[in-house]
Protein backbone atom coordinates (compact mmCIF):
# COMPACT_ATOMS: atom_id res chain seq x y z
CA UNK A 1 0.00 0.00 0.00
CA UNK A 2 1.68 3.46 -1.05
CA UNK A 3 1.28 6.25 0.89
CA UNK A 4 2.36 10.02 0.16
CA UNK A 5 2.32 13.20 2.48
CA UNK A 6 0.49 16.28 1.13
CA UNK A 7 -0.08 19.54 2.05
CA UNK A 8 -3.46 21.11 1.76
CA UNK A 9 -3.85 24.53 0.69
CA UNK A 10 -7.46 26.50 -0.20
CA UNK A 11 -7.79 28.60 -3.15
CA UNK A 12 -11.40 29.97 -3.48
CA UNK A 13 -12.96 27.38 -1.46
CA UNK A 14 -11.26 24.84 -3.05
CA UNK A 15 -9.07 22.21 -1.40
CA UNK A 16 -5.97 21.56 -3.16
CA UNK A 17 -2.89 19.26 -2.64
CA UNK A 18 0.80 18.79 -3.69
CA UNK A 19 3.23 16.62 -2.38
CA UNK A 20 5.05 18.08 1.08
CA UNK A 21 8.66 16.81 0.01
CA UNK A 22 7.55 19.47 -2.77
CA UNK A 23 7.42 22.38 0.08
CA UNK A 24 10.24 24.45 1.12
CA UNK A 25 8.49 26.89 3.29
CA UNK A 26 5.35 28.67 3.69
CA UNK A 27 5.25 32.78 3.73
CA UNK A 28 2.29 35.18 5.23
CA UNK A 29 2.15 37.22 2.27
CA UNK A 30 1.40 40.26 4.05
CA UNK A 31 5.03 40.46 5.16
CA UNK A 32 7.03 40.51 2.61
CA UNK A 33 6.86 42.75 -0.85
CA UNK A 34 6.15 41.48 -3.74
CA UNK A 35 7.77 43.46 -6.41
CA UNK A 36 6.42 43.38 -9.86
CA UNK A 37 8.65 42.43 -12.74
CA UNK A 38 7.61 44.17 -15.66
CA UNK A 39 6.78 42.06 -18.99
CA UNK A 40 6.17 39.00 -17.47
CA UNK A 41 3.43 36.26 -17.73
CA UNK A 42 -0.37 36.81 -16.74
CA UNK A 43 0.00 35.00 -13.67
CA UNK A 44 3.53 35.71 -12.39
CA UNK A 45 2.87 38.11 -9.21
CA UNK A 46 6.10 39.25 -8.65
CA UNK A 47 9.45 38.57 -6.92
CA UNK A 48 10.62 38.52 -3.59
CA UNK A 49 13.95 38.20 -1.51
CA UNK A 50 13.15 34.65 0.10
CA UNK A 51 16.34 33.63 2.20
CA UNK A 52 18.89 35.70 0.54
CA UNK A 53 17.87 34.80 -3.06
CA UNK A 54 15.09 36.24 -5.01
CA UNK A 55 12.27 33.68 -6.30
CA UNK A 56 9.76 34.57 -8.11
CA UNK A 57 5.95 33.94 -7.00
CA UNK A 58 2.83 32.63 -9.10
CA UNK A 59 -0.39 33.26 -8.60
CA UNK A 60 -2.39 30.29 -8.66
CA UNK A 61 -5.58 31.36 -8.99
CA UNK A 62 -4.94 33.17 -11.91
CA UNK A 63 -3.22 29.85 -13.09
CA UNK A 64 -5.91 27.87 -12.62
CA UNK A 65 -8.32 30.34 -13.71
CA UNK A 66 -10.38 31.15 -10.63
CA UNK A 67 -11.39 34.96 -9.42
CA UNK A 68 -8.71 37.35 -8.76
CA UNK A 69 -8.68 38.28 -4.90
CA UNK A 70 -6.93 40.81 -2.97
CA UNK A 71 -3.76 39.31 -0.82
CA UNK A 72 -5.16 39.58 3.01
CA UNK A 73 -4.15 38.36 6.40
CA UNK A 74 -4.29 34.17 5.14
CA UNK A 75 -2.91 34.67 2.18
CA UNK A 76 0.02 32.35 1.77
CA UNK A 77 3.49 32.16 -0.43
CA UNK A 78 4.02 28.54 -0.37
CA UNK A 79 7.83 28.05 -1.33
CA UNK A 80 7.92 25.06 -3.78
CA UNK A 81 10.34 22.92 -5.31
CA UNK A 82 9.11 22.73 -9.56
CA UNK A 83 11.12 22.32 -12.65
CA UNK A 84 14.33 22.25 -10.68
CA UNK A 85 13.67 25.66 -9.13
CA UNK A 86 12.05 26.87 -6.04
CA UNK A 87 9.05 29.40 -6.59
CA UNK A 88 6.39 31.17 -4.53
CA UNK A 89 2.42 30.44 -5.21
CA UNK A 90 0.43 32.46 -3.80
CA UNK A 91 -2.42 30.52 -2.11
CA UNK A 92 -5.52 32.04 0.11
CA UNK A 93 -4.35 29.62 2.69
CA UNK A 94 -2.27 26.74 4.18
CA UNK A 95 -4.84 24.30 5.71
CA UNK A 96 -3.25 20.72 6.61
CA UNK A 97 -0.76 18.10 6.26
CA UNK A 98 -2.37 14.64 5.00
CA UNK A 99 -0.68 10.84 4.09
CA UNK A 100 -3.23 9.46 1.67
CA UNK A 101 -3.09 6.05 1.63
CA UNK A 102 -3.35 4.48 -2.10
CA UNK A 103 -6.79 3.39 -2.11
CA UNK A 104 -7.74 7.54 -1.06
CA UNK A 105 -6.01 8.70 -4.46
CA UNK A 106 -9.14 8.50 -7.57
CA UNK A 107 -7.57 9.43 -10.44
CA UNK A 108 -8.39 12.29 -12.70
CA UNK A 109 -10.83 11.73 -14.64
CA UNK A 110 -10.09 11.62 -18.35
CA UNK A 111 -12.11 14.32 -19.62
CA UNK A 112 -9.69 16.87 -17.07
CA UNK A 113 -6.68 14.84 -18.74
CA UNK A 114 -6.01 17.22 -21.85
CA UNK A 115 -3.08 19.29 -22.17
CA UNK A 116 -4.63 22.01 -20.31
CA UNK A 117 -4.90 20.58 -17.33
CA UNK A 118 -2.57 17.43 -17.06
CA UNK A 119 -1.11 19.38 -13.99
CA UNK A 120 -4.53 16.97 -11.75
CA UNK A 121 -3.14 14.07 -11.00
CA UNK A 122 -5.68 12.67 -8.96
CA UNK A 123 -8.72 13.66 -6.43
CA UNK A 124 -7.71 12.82 -2.61
CA UNK A 125 -10.64 11.50 -0.20
CA UNK A 126 -10.35 12.48 3.16
CA UNK A 127 -13.65 11.68 5.22
CA UNK A 128 -16.39 14.16 2.93
CA UNK A 129 -13.87 16.43 2.02
CA UNK A 130 -12.71 16.16 -1.83
CA UNK A 131 -9.57 17.13 -2.17
CA UNK A 132 -7.33 18.22 -6.18
CA UNK A 133 -4.23 16.88 -6.40
CA UNK A 134 -1.63 18.86 -8.30
CA UNK A 135 1.58 18.28 -10.21
CA UNK A 136 4.12 21.04 -9.43
CA UNK A 137 6.21 20.12 -12.49
CA UNK A 138 3.18 20.16 -14.49
CA UNK A 139 1.20 22.94 -13.24
CA UNK A 140 3.90 25.75 -13.65
CA UNK A 141 5.62 24.22 -17.10
CA UNK A 142 9.02 24.81 -17.68
CA UNK A 143 9.01 27.10 -20.46
CA UNK A 144 7.59 29.21 -17.36
CA UNK A 145 9.82 29.04 -14.82
CA UNK A 146 12.95 28.77 -17.35
CA UNK A 147 12.03 31.63 -19.47
CA UNK A 148 12.35 33.67 -16.52
CA UNK A 149 15.84 33.60 -16.21
CA UNK A 150 16.57 33.50 -19.91
CA UNK A 151 14.44 36.34 -21.08
CA UNK A 152 15.90 38.47 -18.18
CA UNK A 153 19.47 37.72 -19.01
CA UNK A 154 18.42 38.20 -22.79
CA UNK A 155 17.23 41.65 -21.76
CA UNK A 156 19.97 42.64 -19.35
CA UNK A 157 22.43 45.01 -20.89
CA UNK A 158 25.34 46.03 -18.73
CA UNK A 159 26.27 49.68 -17.94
Amino acid sequence: MARVQMVVFEINGTEFAIEAATVHGIIRANRVTIQEVPGTLGNMEGMINWREKVRYVFNLRKKLKLENQVINDETKIMMVQTNERIVGCLVDEVTDIVVFNSEEIEAAPSFIQDAESKFIIGIGKVEERLIVMLDMDHLLTGAEINGLALENLQNYVPA
